[in-house]
């Protein structure tokens, strides 16, 4: 049974996440989800609301296939 595209989006995050993380102390973990929740929080600033969800997964699908 093949894995649905979200939930494969989702494990490859954690994927990418745990290969960055796997060699850090405590302490660098923390800082480095620190440093990633303030990152997060500035491109939010940016982002503008979506008039409906159709729209939204439309945009997000022409983004993954060109990039």
């Amino acid at each position: 049974m093949s894995e649905p595209k979200p939930m494969k989006q989702i494990h490859d995050i954690q994927e990418k996440i745990y290969e960055e993380i796997k060699h850090m102390s405590g302490d660098e973990r923390l800082e480095y989800f620190h440093q990633q929740s303030e990152k997060f929080k500035k491109e939010m600033k940016d982002i503008k609301p979506v008039k409906d969800l159709k729209t939204l997964f439309a945009d997000l699908d022409k983004k993954q296939q060109a990039g």
